[in-house]
């Protein structure tokens, strides 16, 4: 009798585990968050994006990020506000949020400044800005940011990033932090904010956040016409690199918030110049990704990746297409790589990051600045290596022992003779 009541047990109970295994399984292989930027400046303040965010769920992506723009009238000026026409207005921005969240999409939103008639006037950017007074300007920042945060958690937004590639900003790294604290009073998601691919070394205020986003527009091969596929991965490798030895300094996951390129002759020479005249290359565009998807598809410690751009001209349709020059991949090679990238098996946190990986990252890192030293005469240690080094006197002796290694120069080279 008891073994028969034990075989009924066994038989009732073996339904209930495997349910329980099959659900713990699906929580524990949840994809990578892939996805793509959508700009939000179709020059209509009230647009609706359904259409866009119908596109981008149906290419496999489960992420979205929402860019809004917008501005100060010009580089010193104290003030932050909406463009006129190019800015969300709070409805369309709660609709988006809607939207994105009934197509099952995360979202991270993503503000960002821009100058009044940019695209026209190369003079100021965000990464320049020197305002008149910078306590005038922190205060209007802060208030434009915590109005966008409180309805980013309003809308149920992931990820909140309050800044990027705003360079000339990081010498003020407690405002920043003053800037995080009051977010966070309105905003109980992730907190990021975003490198330029030129400027990792002068940021010091990780600590404050969750997330580090890096925008990753690195030349490649910058002296020739086509980059072979090697040159194309050791660049990718060594954006990983940067991405990784930023983990290890702020102890914080990175994310990359803008990887794409335009379908341009030369794109890899500058991926960030959306200016170009330069004649139409579907071939580059998709070798470019094919090479960074490649290995991207090993960066498993990642906490996103997002390509940019879904479109710049959103109200001419349809957006992309063979003869189309811009970041978009509708309708070209590129469509397909993008595609297939994010149906990739890469899981979210399911290989925690390796101590050896960061370590080799933070060991080609320090390779790549003493190379500087050694060959250029203005190039000097940036602070946050001096300090590391001085903590971690290891680190540096692996670092000279590699450069040893090479052959040295014979003369430093002058400034403004870098090649």
């Amino acid at each position: 009798m008891i073994r028969r009541l034990a075989i009924l047990l066994t038989i009732l109970v073996l339904p209930l585990t495997l349910v329980f295994v099959q659900r713990a399984q699906r929580k524990a292989l949840v994809p990578q968050p892939r996805g793509m930027v959508l700009g939000l400046y179709a020059g209509l303040p009230d647009y609706d994006y359904s259409e866009e965010l119908d596109r981008i769920a149906a290419t496999g992506a489960t992420c979205v990020s929402l860019q809004a723009i917008y501005r100060m009238d010009k580089g010193t000026s104290n003030e932050v506000g909406r463009h006129p026409t190019s800015s969300p207005t709070e409805e369309s921005l709660r609709r988006t949020f809607r939207q994105a969240r009934a197509r099952s999409l995360r979202m991270m939103f993503f503000p960002t400044l821009n100058m009044r008639d940019e695209a026209e006037n190369a003079e100021w950017w965000r990464g320049n800005i020197e305002p008149a007074n910078w306590d005038q300007w922190w205060a209007s920042y802060r208030t434009f940011n915590v109005r966008l945060a409180e309805l980013a958690q309003e809308g149920g937004v992931e990820w909140y990033s309050l800044g990027t590639e705003m360079a000339s900003t990081h010498p003020f790294p407690d405002q920043w932090r003053r800037l995080a604290a009051e977010v966070r009073t309105v905003f109980k998601g992730k907190l990021l904010y975003s490198v330029n691919f030129d400027s990792h070394d002068t940021f010091t205020f990780g600590d404050c956040l969750d997330v580090i986003g890096i925008n990753t527009y690195d030349p490649i091969a910058k002296y020739d016409d086509y980059p072979s596929p090697d040159q194309i991965r050791d660049a990718w490798w060594w954006i990983v690199f940067k991405a990784r030895t930023l983990t290890a300094r702020f102890q914080r996951p990175t994310l990359i918030t803008e990887v794409g390129y335009p379908s341009v002759a030369h794109a890899h020479v500058g991926p960030w110049d959306f200016r170009t005249e330069k004649p139409v290359d579907l071939l580059l565009q998709d070798t470019l990704l094919k090479g960074a998807f490649g290995v991207l598809r090993h960066w498993s410690d990642g906490d996103a990746v997002f390509y940019y751009l879904y479109g710049e001209h959103l109200n001419r349709k349809p957006v992309g297409g063979p003869l189309d020059r811009t970041y978009a991949v509708w309708g070209k090679p590129a469509e397909a790589t993008l595609r297939k990238y994010f149906r990739e098996p890469i899981w979210e946190g399911h290989i925690p990051p390796r101590a050896e990986d960061s370590h080799d990252a933070m060991v080609q890192s320090l390779v790549s600045w003493h190379r500087k030293v050694r060959d250029y005469e203005d190039a000097e240690l940036p602070l946050w290596m001096v300090a590391w080094e001085a903590q971690h006197p290891g680190d540096a002796l692996e670092a000279l022992a590699v450069l040893g290694k090479e052959p040295a120069p014979a003369h430093k080279i002058p400034k403004g003779e870098e090649r």
